[in-house]
């Protein structure tokens, strides 16, 4: 009867610690209050005394890195299959990649993001390869600032503005664009790839400032002159795993390894490469997931008011 007691009381202490480990949440989310869409953005806050340790927030088949100050930032690919995604943190071991670290998770449901009309842009066409060779030079530019990023530091002051001083939307975020043949006789088109607007694509007749969507630190500023590239492009790092980029840009008034301050004028808008209509083509990059980026900054400026990322 003793031994029986002793085992009782062993079972409720085990159970009441493991209920105390669930009942007290490691993250929070701060933005979801609903389904998130494709393209959107998470943000979660880590408990203040994890944040030292050596975690990680695992959603979508990967791993995130938790800021200094315990945020953690999750874009949804434009692609992410809509459904039901576990949430957790991780911890990372000598012997293991990662086990998870406590009881607590949260399900995050992904649904359909409203993509527009597709529209046909044409046939693939091939390159030659000395235009092959040459991007694949480019390539490796921008993945080299691209890994340069500061994934776990802050450079935000506040909340995140916008590019551009008024913002007429041209081509929105994610929009499909088919390219293939199409049956002259029966206009069917045989599409052959896919390709979803990675950015927003903003009215810009003639030269306009382009300003720092936030402080931080310019990665790149770099011309890529092939028609149909990014032509005069500048990237900028806020941390935390967060890029701001602007494409087509007709004049850098900064360089690579500049600090930047929310709202300097960085850039003008432009038509670059050759052939490429005036306009700002906008992006945000969120640990390398392509997002919304007037939906990045509605929905991060709602979740942290204050900045403080």
């Amino acid at each position: 009867m003793y031994k029986y007691a002793r085992l009782v009381a062993v079972v409720v202490c085990f159970v009441f610690l493991s209920l105390s480990q669930v009942s007290a949440q490691s993250f929070e989310i701060y933005n979801l209050n609903r389904p998130v869409k494709q393209g959107e953005i998470l943000v979660f806050k880590v408990a203040d005394d994890l944040v030292s340790k050596n975690l990680g927030l695992r959603i979508f088949g990967k791993d995130y890195p938790i800021n200094k100050r315990g945020y953690v930032f999750v874009g949804v690919e434009i692609n992410q299959k809509p459904g039901r995604y576990p949430a957790y943190l991780v911890e990372y071991m000598e012997y293991q990649k990662y086990v998870q670290y406590d009881f607590f998770y949260t399900t995050i449901e992904v649904e359909e993001y409203d993509k527009g009309k597709p529209w046909f842009v044409g046939p693939i066409r091939p390159r030659s390869e000395a235009v092959k060779k040459q991007r694949t030079r480019e390539q490796a530019i921008k993945d080299k600032a691209y890994k340069s990023a500061n994934l776990l530091g802050n450079y935000t002051t506040g909340q995140f503005t916008l590019p551009l001083t008024d913002i007429d939307i041209t081509d929105k975020f994610g929009t499909p664009r088919l390219y293939g043949n199409r049956n002259k006789k029966t206009q069917k088109i045989k599409v052959q790839q896919t390709i979803y607007h990675a950015g927003t694509d903003l009215r810009a007749r003639n030269p306009l400032p382009v300003n720092a969507i936030n402080s931080g630190k310019v990665l790149l500023a770099h011309n890529f002159p092939i028609g149909g590239t990014e032509g005069k492009m500048l990237i900028i790092d806020h941390g935390s795993g967060i890029l701001s980029l602007y494409l087509h840009l007709s004049k850098f008034n900064v360089k690579a390894g500049d600090d930047v301050t929310k709202g300097q004028v960085v850039a003008l808008t432009g038509a670059t490469p050759r052939g490429t209509p005036p306009h700002l083509h906008f992006m945000i990059k969120v640990h390398g997931t392509n997002v919304d980026p007037l939906l990045f900054i509605d929905r991060v400026n709602s979740a942290l008011p204050y900045g403080g990322q």
